[in-house]
């Protein structure tokens, strides 16, 4: 049996230099190592004395194919043409790309970032095991695509227009966003305004139910301003000065994307409205920009990372159940008080060093 040299640091041992080493064909190697083939038993043992002598690893990617699979899942962001979406535009995409792919390649598959303005054209090409569609707008083609093709599909969010049994993982938006009321009014908002994209994904929909109750329940008054052309800073500006410059304008903001809350917070800044003393912001998703900005921004954190390995867990147990026992899976979400929201009270009794 051949000896590893003390010290030696060697280049990743390939199936073939196994096979050299044991004296058999490439084949049987991939045999004896996937317990697959009519091979004597000594073989199989061998063989396998081998591969680990040598430092062998078989590829993630070569146990795929082993498997009848081409080991390539894809991921894409849902869209409808008016409010186009990119992965790159928002932190939280990123982050539940960047946790997909890391749990993806441990499961022995590879992820492919499908981009949103060619996804029809790849998604029909590609040798697609599965397919993760980031929060699924109604009416978006592209899950009837897939399942078309016969490609099991994850969605983080639900199909606003989905069947029961469609496999999602998604956050409890409902009790976050009555948490996040709560904090507001702790924190003394009488009046409070939701910053909202269009209610086309399940997140929007399920924060503007519970704001409506939330803000009801407490005895607040409730405004709802819709963003309906940048979903970004540009767009939480315009709306949020909309806002500011009405009649009877809001003591607190809530948006339900981050980008929107650091528009409202600059269009604070350009009316001179001291944030939080005058007006409390709080966003839904953190991102370095949230805890960057002046005053930083409370958020209302949804665990990205979180979403995006359970995402490619319940995506390959579809793979091999074909109808999980527990298609949903519930991330949990929490507060994030920051200095957008939280009054600093002076006291008389703090102690000085």
């Amino acid at each position: 049996m051949a000896a590893r040299v003390p010290g030696h640091v060697s280049r990743a041992v390939n199936i073939g230099a196994v096979a050299a080493a044991a004296g058999v064909s490439i084949t049987t190697v991939s045999h004896a190592l996937n317990g697959k083939g009519r091979l004597p038993e000594e073989t199989r043992r061998r063989v396998r004395e081998v591969a680990e002598d040598l430092g062998y690893t078989p590829s993630r990617l070569a146990r795929a194919l082993a498997g009848g699979r081409a080991g390539m899942l894809a991921v894409t962001v849902s869209m409808v043409a008016e409010l186009a979406l990119r992965i790159g535009d928002f932190d939280y995409f990123m982050q539940v790309m960047n946790a997909a792919t890391s749990e993806a390649f441990e499961r022995g598959f590879s992820l492919t970032l499908v981009p949103a303005d060619s996804r029809r054209e790849l998604l029909e090409r590609l040798p697609l095991d599965g397919a993760i569609v980031m929060d699924p707008v109604r009416g978006d083609e592209i899950v009837e695509l897939l399942s078309e093709r016969g490609i099991p599909v994850v969605t983080t969010g639900r199909r606003p227009d989905g069947p029961e049994g469609a496999c999602w993982v998604d956050n409890d938006h409902l009790a976050g966003t009555r948490a996040m009321i709560a904090h507001l009014a702790a924190e003394g908002a009488t009046r409070v305004a939701l910053l909202t994209a269009p209610p086309l994904q399940s997140y929007t929909l399920d924060a503007l139910a519970a704001f409506e109750d939330g803000c009801a329940e407490l005895g607040i008054e409730a405004i709802v301003e819709t963003v309906t052309d940048s979903l970004s800073e540009t767009g939480g500006y315009a709306a949020a000065s909309r806002l500011l410059a009405s009649s009877r304008p809001p003591d607190a903001i809530y948006a339900t994307l981050d980008r929107l809350a650091l528009g409202a917070l600059l269009a604070a800044e350009a009316r001179g409205i001291r944030v939080p003393d005058a007006l409390r912001i709080a966003g839904c998703t953190d991102s370095d920009a949230a805890r960057s900005s002046r005053p930083s921004l409370t958020a209302l954190s949804v665990h990205p990372e979180w979403i995006g390995a359970e995402a490619v867990d319940l995506l390959t147990t579809l793979l091999d159940e074909a109808a999980p026992a527990v298609p949903h899976r519930v991330v949990p979400f929490s507060i994030i008080p920051r200095g957008s929201t939280q009054v600093l009270v002076a006291s008389d009794n703090l102690s000085h060093a």
